[in-house]
């Protein structure tokens, strides 16, 4: 997979603290690692749909979970509800920072960090502890937070919601379609094989 922050075959919104993205994102690095022709841009538009009311601590609860919980162990992670839902700017702030070359290690970090150890990923030292203990460079976190560029991209993105009337996360655009919500592994297949035609 190659990780595009410019021209791109695939646009994947997500947010850091929706499940669905994170199973949604080990499968395109599953089914991608393979792949060097198609370029991925990953876009973080936070857990904060027009509808300011919907509680996805609730959309989360119960039997959706445990049936979450089953598909992330069939594809070799660990899925923990989160605790809380906190702010991603630290996090969103700093996806494009670390580049093409470490951007997908790092998104990889992130939802670890969210849900498999449960972390707070708004509290910096914490995450930066995280970041390092996982072999990423935390100045990159650190750097990104201090650029005003960066939070100018984070608040772009916010909007995407509107503007590119996305409904639901993740969302997978690619050539004049999308994919959204439970994404499987059929589907991108599907959406390799559309591109990869075209390539």
């Amino acid at each position: 997979m190659i990780i595009s922050f410019d021209s791109s075959d695939i646009n994947f919104y997500f947010s850091f603290q929706c499940p669905y993205s994170y199973l949604t994102w080990v499968k395109l690095c599953n089914n991608l690692k393979d792949v060097d022709n198609v370029k991925v841009k990953p876009i973080n538009i936070g857990l904060n749909p027009p509808n300011k009311n919907f509680s996805y601590m609730e959309y989360w609860g119960g039997e959706r979970w445990l049936r979450l919980a089953n598909e992330a162990k069939q594809l070799g992670i660990i899925l923990n509800k989160p605790l809380e839902i906190v702010s991603e700017e630290h996090t969103a702030r700093s996806v494009e920072s670390y580049g093409p070359s470490n951007a997908e290690y790092y998104i990889s970090t992130i939802f670890k960090a969210v849900f498999s150890n449960n972390l707070n990923i708004a509290i910096t030292p914490t995450l930066r502890y995280f970041l390092q203990s996982e072999g990423n460079d935390s100045e990159v976190l650190v750097n990104a937070c201090n650029d005003s560029n960066t939070l100018k991209t984070y608040n772009e993105n916010l909007e995407l919601w509107t503007k590119k009337r996305i409904r639901t996360l993740p969302t997978i655009e690619f050539s004049n379609e999308r994919l959204a919500g439970f994404i499987t592994n059929i589907q991108i297949e599907y959406v390799l094989r559309s591109i990869t035609d075209k390539l």
